[in-house]
């Protein structure tokens, strides 16, 4: 499966609880840039910062931004390879959907797998149960 085509993300701001001059001048001397050029960055404004990465290498580099005291988010591939072992790429029913099968918002941007839609509120599995037997009876 290839998992490249995730997007570490800057938030425009620091981590709460972290002195943003401190953040600034870290993240200067981290980079080799002048802390002038680092602190345009502090808009409140997101930022993408790197494009292409795999999964694994994504979510390591949010960790050392995360200690700098920088907020990142990671951001899925826009367009997932399709799986051709599922005949509706669009619902999932393995332990970790992509999609809600409702609502159809994008799941992986939790990072985790989640058994329920933050968005909708259904729990996707006993959703999909009810609809494969509403299927089988018609």
């Amino acid at each position: 499966m290839n998992n490249k085509g995730y997007c570490l993300v800057f938030e425009g701001r620091a981590v709460s609880g972290f002195d943003r001059r401190d953040v600034i001048e870290q993240l200067s001397r981290r980079l080799g840039r002048d802390p002038e050029s680092i602190g345009r960055l502090f808009c409140d404004k997101p930022v993408t910062v790197r494009k292409g990465l795999d999964r694994e290498k994504a979510f390591d580099q949010q960790e050392v931004f995360s200690r700098l005291g920088v907020c990142c988010r990671v951001e899925p591939p826009e367009n997932p390879p399709e799986n051709s072992d599922k005949s509706d790429p669009e619902i999932d029913s393995g332990p970790s959907h992509t999609r809600c099968p409702k609502c159809g918002n994008d799941l992986t941007k939790f990072g985790t797998p989640v058994e329920d839609c933050p968005y909708c509120g259904i729990i996707i599995s006993k959703y999909l149960k009810k609809r494969q037997q509403s299927v089988v009876r018609a």
